[in-house]
């Protein structure tokens, strides 16, 4: 190997960073479409004159020690429709346990509020309802081309 190779072979490995998630569990922004979705349950719907695939009662994912129920959606109908959006409702929900959950996944919130809380890395914006009702808190993550309905979300 030759020294130039060597040097940046070392400088490659000093600057590497933890890898940023694209998803949260097993969908993925990048690569999740409605025809992965083999579980729960699909039905159309529509908001602000857009078309979705709203998918729910998908498998609980366990969230700093809450169960939270994983609901989906895809744009449009079609089997190659991609996902937009993950919903998690975590029950029984102890906030600072999700919010350290966030931090340890998504690292320190780009902005917070009394009980909101607001992530992103290269790939996708999470806003956290800490909580959203009692007991009850609302993880919502979003591809970052989703630009109007975080716009929304942060308006609320």
């Amino acid at each position: 190997m030759t020294r130039t190779g060597l040097a940046l072979l070392v400088a490659a490995a000093c600057s590497s960073r933890a890898p940023e998630f694209d998803g949260i569990g097993a969908w993925r922004f990048s690569r999740t479409t409605l025809k992965d979705i083999t579980g729960g349950l699909c039905q159309p719907t529509e908001v602000n004159g857009q078309r979705y695939t709203w998918c729910f009662a998908q498998q609980p994912l366990k969230i700093a020690g809450s169960t939270a129920e994983v609901d989906l959606y895809f744009l449009g109908g079609e089997p190659s429709a991609r996902l937009v959006e993950i919903q998690l409702k975590v029950r029984g929900c102890h906030e600072d346990q999700v919010d350290q959950w966030l931090r340890a996944s998504f690292g320190p919130p780009i902005d917070s509020k009394s009980t909101r809380g607001y992530w992103k890395n290269s790939y996708l914006w999470v806003a956290a309802m800490l909580p959203s009702e009692p007991g009850r808190c609302l993880v919502r993550a979003l591809p970052l081309s989703e630009t109007a309905e975080i716009d929304r979300i942060k308006q609320m």
